[in-house]
């Protein structure tokens, strides 16, 4: 549904603004997971997206679950898209599966942090 006739969301990540939007307020969501992709043909800061995106969230809204799939070798640079990602109060994890854990665990209301 992402993709359809538009670029995917690693080249151009407003394409899922309004789904992450509606989610952010939507009392009955409790978390919201996201992978960012790196590198070649990746949007040039990810990150810097989403936190634009979250800025505005409510406090009270779901808690938000990264992870971030690259390298320190891609041009965006993996450990300083997670830790913008942090410093704007996204739980984020080493990888796909351990976000999802996360996800399911903070769904559960037993959060492990990220």
């Amino acid at each position: 549904a992402y993709t359809q006739g538009r670029p995917h969301p690693m080249i151009e990540p407003g394409v899922r603004d309004v789904p992450l939007a509606e989610a952010l307020a939507d009392r009955e969501v409790g978390v919201v997971l996201i992978d960012i992709v790196l590198g070649y043909g990746a949007n040039a800061d990810p990150a810097g997206h989403l936190i634009g995106r979250l800025s505005e969230r409510s406090p009270a809204g779901p808690a938000v679950v990264a992870c971030v799939t690259g390298t320190e070798q891609d041009s965006q640079g993996r450990a300083l898209q997670m830790q913008r990602l942090a410093e704007a109060g996204v739980i984020v994890a080493p990888s796909g599966a351990d976000a999802t854990a996360l996800a399911i665990a903070h769904i559960q209301g037993k959060p492990r942090g990220g």
